[in-house]
């Protein structure tokens, strides 16, 4: 089983990420774990409202853990809003990062 983290601060980004998270998933059919962490700019991508909400969606059903640091959702008035089905908030993304690759996971940043 392969494993990795997807780290994105930037939302300019977000479609970069999200085309590697697919490749990812279509190339070791079911054979990978991927956590995306979002975080800066990057959580807006997380709001309902998002051009991104569709796949993000699509991302979640396929079994890839999507994070949103929680200091960037505060600072960019995120905190108190809904967020897309299924993303798991965390007090710190960079944080996150550095557990994940702590525990195996290989560093990408498109």
């Amino acid at each position: 089983m392969h494993r990795a983290v997807i780290h994105v601060p930037e939302e300019a980004r977000v479609d970069r990420a999200l085309r590697n998270v697919r490749n990812l998933l279509d190339d070791f059919e079911g054979e990978v774990e991927v956590v995306l962490v979002l975080n800066g700019d990057a959580v807006e991508a997380v709001a309902p409202s998002s051009p991104h909400a569709g796949t993000v969606g699509e991302m979640i059903a396929r079994g890839v853990r999507v994070t949103a640091c929680a200091r960037s959702l505060r600072n960019h008035g995120l905190g108190n809003g809904p967020l897309i089905e299924g993303v798991v908030t965390v007090p710190g993304g960079v944080t996150e990062v550095v557990r994940l690759e702590a525990d195996g996971f290989a560093y990408l940043r498109p």
